[in-house]
């Protein structure tokens, strides 16, 4: 008699990569909007007018 072995589904590795990919988005989102960063111009002092 042939036993089959019970193979994993491979589901846990698609999720785990998943969830990750979730971690990292969601920290970069957090980390890009804690600082807002203000514009600045740099206008040469001869080119402001009179």
């Amino acid at each position: 008699m042939i036993y089959h072995e019970d193979k994993p589904s491979g589901l846990a590795f698609p999720i785990i990569v998943i969830l990750i990919a979730m971690v990292a988005i969601v920290g970069s989102l957090v980390l890009s909007s804690g600082h807002p960063a203000s514009a600045r111009v740099w206008v040469p002092a001869t080119s402001a007018g009179p």
